[in-house]
């Protein structure tokens, strides 16, 4: 019996069942939505995260993300943050440079961002935030106008 064997090619190939396959795609699907649902979030507190400190080494840095060095410095260049050195060339990372860095890393690591994507998602973030600041300056300026026109009313 050729089913026995578990032959190869169409003809003999034991052919599975309709419901067997529905049920490996639920899973899969299952599976899917759980790990996007699980998917830890850029403004999370990382391990180890002391946000009182001035400045962290790039030591520090890779262990908050749990990769090595050469990931922040390549992230560094490849996304021009400016950053301190010392006399020595050791790199000092602020808390808001910290911050890019996890943007970054939520990005690249945790979504799949290739790194030219990772930048057109962060100049695209950037331009909605100061979008949103000048819009809402323009309607504290509008609101204050009606308010002085009401007054003279």
């Amino acid at each position: 019996m050729p089913e026995d064997m578990q032959a190869v090619g169409k003809s003999r190939a034991v052919k599975k069942k309709k419901t067997e396959v529905a049920d490996v795609k639920e899973t899969k699907k299952a599976k899917a939505t759980k790990e996007i649902t699980e998917e830890k979030k850029p403004d999370e507190i990382l391990d180890g995260w002391d946000d009182s400190k001035k400045y962290y080494s790039i030591g520090e840095v890779a262990t908050l993300f749990k990769v090595k060095t050469s990931h922040i410095r390549f992230w560094t260049n490849e996304f021009a943050l400016k950053v301190r050195t010392t006399r020595k060339g050791d790199r000092l990372y602020t808390p808001e440079l910290v911050k890019e860095i996890r943007m970054i890393y939520h990005l690249v690591k945790e979504r799949g961002f290739t790194i030219n994507g990772a930048k057109t998602k962060l100049k695209e973030q950037k331009k909605v935030s100061t979008d949103s600041i000048d819009l809402k300056q323009s309607l504290l300026q509008l609101r204050n106008k009606l308010v002085a026109i009401r007054n003279q009313l």
